[in-house]
This record gives structure tokens, C-alpha cells and sequence, in this order.
């Protein structure tokens, strides 16, 4: 069952990343063929996908808003419901990174401190535990 398209697509073999949950996951897949409206991506058929994401395909270097059409054990069809986003990356290449990083970094080093501190009142006898011995 073809849906009837207003622009031709044109054949491509790119990988690409399925972007949702406010950016916090991502799929691989590979886009098929693609126009300025639409794209086949192709993907695992045990893959649920959300009715709306982002595609980012980072040979275009470019990020779409798509729309799911239409989806069948291969892969599916999407709706590119606005035009690409130059320069938008995954959220691992988001301009906030360096300070994602620090903010990490300091709750990594705040977690260390709990450990030393927790391993010490292990390591602590209990007071009386002299006595019943």
C-alpha cells in the first residue's frame, strides 16, 4: 500500500538516528530513499516508534521533524513535517555539552565522597561490640 506523494524521492543508503523523548533516546536506522517531504526509513520491525521525533542524519548534517505515516516489519514511512534543521545535532553534540559534563563530573566526585564516608562507618566498630565479645 503506497502513499501517493507531491515531491519524488530519491534513493539513499544513509544512516540516521531516531530522536525522541525530549532528546533522550535514540534509535539507529537507515533512511532508504528521501525527499523534502518524506522518507522509508528502515529498522528493526521489534522497534516501537513514536508517532512524532526527530531524524537526524549526520551526512546531510541535518535534523527533520518527522510524523509517522505508515509502518510495516521492515521499516516505515515518515512525513517530514518542517524543513531541516542545519547545524541541530544529537544531544551529544548539543552546545550545552561542556557543562552536562561539569555538572557530571561534580556529582561523580559527590558520589566518591559518599562512599568514603559510608565505607568508614562499615569499616567503624559499633561502640559496645568490644564488651560482648
Amino acid at each position: 500500500m503506497d502513499v501517493p506523494r507531491n515531491t519524488e524521492r530519491n534513493r539513499s543508503m544513509l544512516g540516521a538516528h531516531i530522536i525522541f523523548n525530549n532528546r533522550n533516546s535514540t534509535l539507529d536506522c537507515q533512511v532508504r530513499n528521501i525527499s523534502a517531504t518524506g522518507a522509508r526509513l528502515v529498522l528493526s520491525e521489534t522497534v516501537a516508534l513514536p508517532e512524532e521525533f526527530e531524524l537526524f542524519v549526520p551526512q546531510k548534517g541535518k535534523t527533520y521533524k518527522a510524523r509517522l505515516r505508515w509502518r510495516k516489519a521492515d521499516g516505515a514511512g515518515v512525513e517530514l513535517t518542517s524543513d531541516a534543521m542545519p547545524g541541530a545535532t544529537m544531544k551529544t553534540g548539543a552546545p550545552d555539552l561542556p557543562q552536562r559534563v561539569a555538572h557530571l563530573e561534580n556529582e561523580n566526585a559527590l558520589l566518591r565522597l559518599q562512599i568514603i564516608d559510608l565505607t568508614r562507618r562499615l569499616n567503624e566498630k559499633p561502640a559496645g561490640a568490644e564488651r560482648a565479645a
